[in-house]
């Protein structure tokens, strides 16, 4: 059997040293990597890629302190643990911001689901510290979003409208939609409470994640968070697992933060794996599942089930996938960013024919996307009720924007 584009062999050695601490209790596979690994890695290398480029410091800090210290290189535990320090105090307020937004959302009678982040950590890290806090993922009904707006602002939170150009929708009810469609989540940002992603949508692709997030709001589990064991709703375990699936194939699994949690939730579960595929199809996410899964093996040395080694087997697009997640775990820091993103045929070639995009609807959405965008809004004004100028002129509008060299908005 040829090896698979993306197995951890194919990786640098600190690449490979990084796969192997990614689980919260280490098994004895990766312990002998971790050792076998650890006098051939280059250590300023290494802790540059997993504190800023993977984003994995506090758990690869976690594992490597179970060695003795004389097993481990000059240099190298002192940066993970003050990367670990540091993310335990945001950790710590991200615990305390989402029991007092429980309280807030309840008393403005806002139904509310946060996903991933410190809940996450809490249910399959079993230490909130040990996976990277960056912002705050919640979701709230499409209804209420102005309402949770305004809650957030009573407890100092603020937003720059113009990032989600929500500044356009004053101009009509088809302005508004239209936003609402193109974007699923905006920022709000607090000194002291960190920072919120406020979701009305948890994708903008429904085709590829079909269920909406009241149905998962409605089949929720519940879980005990902070000092006073406050219960918070979650994503069930099925459900958790398709998002991340989902979520980590939209962005080509390009950190190593969101495929850590993959081994984490598979460990600690007891799956019904017909009832996992059978959710999975439903959703119309079975090919990031397949995908997710097989990185959990080729990466982490996770074992498949028998029923699950079948369905990968069979899945023929796997390798193709595969080599797209390899080019992006490669690729530099800036490659996510606007400035550092390939060029368009390369997305085109990867990305719909090999991951995501398997039927027509979620290539209509993606080019639904591509003819109009908020840039377009802004670059001319029409009435709302003329709202479909837009589209006309949007060939227009995109060779003048890229004639003033604004490649941004283009």
């Amino acid at each position: 059997m040829s090896i698979s584009p993306c197995h951890v062999s194919r990786f640098s050695l600190e690449f490979q040293l990084a796969c192997a601490c990614c689980r919260v209790k280490p098994n004895s596979d990766d312990i002998a990597n971790i050792r076998r690994l650890l006098p051939l890695v280059n250590v300023p290398a290494f802790v540059e890629l997993v504190i800023a480029r993977h984003r994995i410091g506090p758990l690869v800090h976690a594992a490597l302190k179970q060695l003795p210290p004389d097993a481990l290189p000059s240099g190298l535990m002192a940066p993970l643990a003050a990367e670990a320090r540091g993310n335990l105090f945001k950790a710590l307020r991200a615990v305390r911001t989402h029991v007092l937004m429980d309280r807030w959302f309840k008393a403005a009678g806002i139904a509310w689901l946060p996903f991933k982040g410190c809940t996450l950590a809490q249910r399959y890290y079993g230490d909130v510290g040990l996976r990277q806090v960056n912002d705050q993922d919640l979701w709230v009904p499409e209804d209420k979003l102005e309402a949770a707006r305004a809650v957030l602002a009573s407890h100092g939170f603020t937003w720059d409208p113009r990032k989600t150009s929500w500044d356009l929708a004053s101009r009509g009810p088809r302005h508004r939609r239209f936003l609402m469609g193109f974007h699923i989540e905006e920022q709000h940002l607090s000194a002291e409470y960190g920072r919120i992603e406020l979701h009305w949508q948890l994708t903008n692709n429904f085709h590829l994640f079909k269920p909406t997030p009241e149905q998962l709001l409605q089949r929720a589990d519940r879980i005990r968070i902070g000092l006073a064991g406050e219960s918070l709703p979650v994503l069930n375990s099925i459900d958790l697992l398709l998002y991340l699936c989902d979520h980590g194939g939209r962005h080509c699994w390009y950190r190593l933060k969101w495929l850590a949690d993959l081994p984490q939730l598979l460990d600690r579960e007891t799956w019904q794996w017909d009832e996992v595929f059978e959710r999975a199809s439903a959703a119309g996410c079975t090919s990031s599942l397949t995908l997710g899964l097989a990185l959990a093996r080729d990466l982490f040395g996770w074992q498949p089930p028998a029923a699950v080694a079948h369905v990968l087997r069979a899945t023929t697009s796997l390798p193709g996938a595969s080599q797209v997640v390899q080019r992006a775990l490669n690729a530099p820091n800036e490659w996510w960013t606007p400035q550092g993103a390939p060029p368009l045929g390369w997305w085109l070639r990867s990305l719909w024919s090999r991951t995501e995009l398997t039927n027509w609807r979620a290539h209509l959405v993606v080019v639904r996307r591509l003819i109009l965008t908020p840039a377009d809004l802004r670059a001319i004004a029409f009435p709302d009720r003329l709202f479909v100028l837009y589209r006309l002129a949007r060939p227009v509008l995109f060779l003048w924007r890229r004639f003033r060299g604004d490649a941004k908005t283009a």
